[in-house]
């Protein structure tokens, strides 16, 4: 018996959706354009050397065979969700184990006018070693400096509720002390053609696409599997 021409229509539209829907699916995990192994992704990435190993705010073990680098800007919002998001998941999980050592880079986007206070705010923290909780509170509470004119008094008030020595806060901030720090690593960027946030650079090569912890995950266990052999990018 033969099916109807409206079921027949109806069927392959139903086709097509599922088709559509799971190439999209497929894209969504993938990410547009990436490839489907990470290291194939690595071997094709742009060589990105870095040009001194005191930039930057690290964190992580010397010895761990993956360092990626990130350079952020704390008005930036998917700075501020990969921070709150991922980024907790990826210290208890992957920086406290040993397996990646992370480097964060000031890189303050051109546009956003309250992102240089925010910069040398956590640079002044960096003094009194608080740096990283500095930056939680900063992208944490993003809309609470980000969206005012004046961005120093919240900062400020960051700076108090971590105990620092507001003093030697001050003072760093009004003479600009950490604003060399700043600088440095956005010229790294620039050294390097960053020209967005976030911006990731794995061992030297640079990432050209979003991440997440499972991403960086991926990366790791590629680079450095638990118990098995560690597998370099090739260079070129």
């Amino acid at each position: 018996m033969a099916v109807p021409k409206r079921l027949r229509i109806f069927y392959f539209a139903l086709g097509m959706i599922l088709v559509i829907g799971v190439f999209l699916i497929v894209r969504q995990v993938r990410g547009p354009g990436r490839p489907a192994s990470v290291t194939q992704a690595l071997r094709t990435a742009p060589l990105a050397p870095i040009s001194s190993r005191s930039l930057g705010h690290a964190l992580g073990s010397d010895s761990a065979p993956v360092e990626i680098m990130e350079f952020a800007d704390f008005e930036c919002g998917a700075c501020a969700r990969f921070a709150i998001n991922q980024f907790p998941l990826v210290r208890e999980r992957l920086i406290a184990t040993g397996r990646l050592k992370w480097r964060f880079m000031h890189f303050p986007l051109q546009g956003h006018a309250n992102a240089p206070a925010a910069h040398l705010a956590a640079a002044c923290a960096d003094e009194q070693g608080r740096v990283w909780e500095m930056m939680d509170l900063i992208f944490s509470r993003q809309d609470d400096w980000a969206l005012g004119r004046r961005p120093q008094p919240p900062l400020r008030d960051f700076a108090r509720s971590l105990g620092l020595d507001l003093s030697r806060y001050d003072s760093c901030v009004e003479t600009g002390r950490g604003q060399a720090t700043v600088d440095a690593d956005r010229a790294e960027g620039e050294r390097l053609h960053v020209n967005q946030t976030p911006t990731f650079v794995v061992n030297e090569r640079r990432w050209r696409w979003g991440l997440d912890y499972d991403g960086i995950k991926a990366i790791v266990d590629s680079l450095a599997p638990v118990g098995g052999v560690r597998a370099a990018p090739e260079r070129r």
